[in-house]
């Protein structure tokens, strides 16, 4: 298999695509980077000097963020060939790239004053998808849905384990044969991917979602080489999972202790988060993954909110809010 590092805008600075080989000396590509100029420029390279046109037969997708659909749908095109993603990543492709501007906004504004927010404009134009719409090709065109337990076929076979939390339906592509994990943003090898909570989202408890995939992944044997989307591959499979664990579990418990005394959803996010959050993308991340932290322990009876817009504040169950 090959290994390609593609540039992303930001801190993480790249995230890597594999190669995969197949049984009929051609290749099936696993992520595809994001829809900008500097990975279509290395796409064309890559194109020429691996020869892929006649060689490349498919395309895998982990999930539905930029950097790992966002060129799936024009290298499909391009290509003539299948884009395999699960049902869960399809359809919030579909769901991000159709949403109407206004119906965006109103839903926006909505969660936002439901969560003691005042929205800006920087996380407007990030959270009513305008942003993404401009880092993805398209919808790749329809084709066999990616399900838990699947093979993919190649030279070897890759089982699928799909995955909650960071996306829907991430997918993880498993050679036992190999001994090698591709799990794209699942599992990091030195920071956590992010786990949040946005508007629209369909899934009430995402780090509950997330704190399961970790449990899961636990099948798979500590034995394997952990291909990440960002850094490089690692081994130690299970002690990572339960680093991961423990960092989440700190963050709770680090909140709980702080909501003896009432805190807005702003104060939560400065504790969690010691940066100055300069920038749109980042403070998105830090409050979505904040309020993740937040409904979680709700759900479990462990905190409350009470009030409503700035007014809103969080407390821990029993004390004053």
């Amino acid at each position: 298999m090959l290994w390609a590092r593609l540039p992303v805008p930001g801190a993480l600075g790249h995230v890597n695509v594999w190669l995969l080989p197949d049984a009929d000396q051609g290749w099936w590509l696993a992520d595809s980077g994001m829809a900008m100029p500097a990975v279509e420029a290395a796409w064309t390279h890559l194109a020429g000097s691996l020869d892929l046109r006649g060689r490349l037969h498919g395309i895998l997708v982990t999930h539905h963020h930029p950097d790992h659909i966002g060129l799936a749908a024009a290298l499909g095109q391009r290509f003539g060939v299948p884009v395999r993603c699960s049902a869960g990543t399809f359809d919030a492709t579909v769901r991000a790239l159709r949403s109407e501007p206004e119906a965006a906004l109103a839903d926006f504004a909505a969660w936002a004053l439901a969560n003691g927010l005042s929205p800006d404009d920087g996380l407007s134009e990030l959270m009513t998808g305008r942003s993404y719409r401009r880092m993805i090709s398209g919808v790749p065109a329809p084709a066999d849905p990616l399900a838990e337990g699947d093979v993919v076929a190649l030279a070897s076979g890759w089982t699928v384990s799909l995955h909650q939390g960071h996306a829907p339906g991430h997918a993880c592509f498993h050679n036992a044969d190999a001994g090698l994990l591709i799990s794209g943003d699942q599992v990091l090898p030195t920071i956590s991917p992010n786990v949040s909570l946005y508007p629209g989202h369909h899934d009430a408890d995402p780090l509950g979602q997330y704190l399961q995939s970790l449990r899961a992944l636990r099948r798979i044997p500590d034995t394997v080489t952990v291909l990440p989307a960002h850094g490089r591959p690692f081994r130690g499979l299970h002690a990572r999972l339960d680093a991961l664990a423990a960092e989440h579990e700190g963050r709770l418990r680090a909140i709980e202790a702080a909501l003896l005394r009432p805190h807005s959803l702003e104060e939560v996010v400065a504790l969690l988060f010691r940066v100055r959050l300069t920038d749109a993308l980042n403070r998105m991340l830090a409050i979505g993954e904040t309020l993740a932290h937040l409904c979680h322990l709700e759900l479990a009876g462990r905190i409350r909110r009470a009030g409503t817009g700035p007014a809103q504040r969080w407390s821990r169950n029993g004390r004053p809010a």
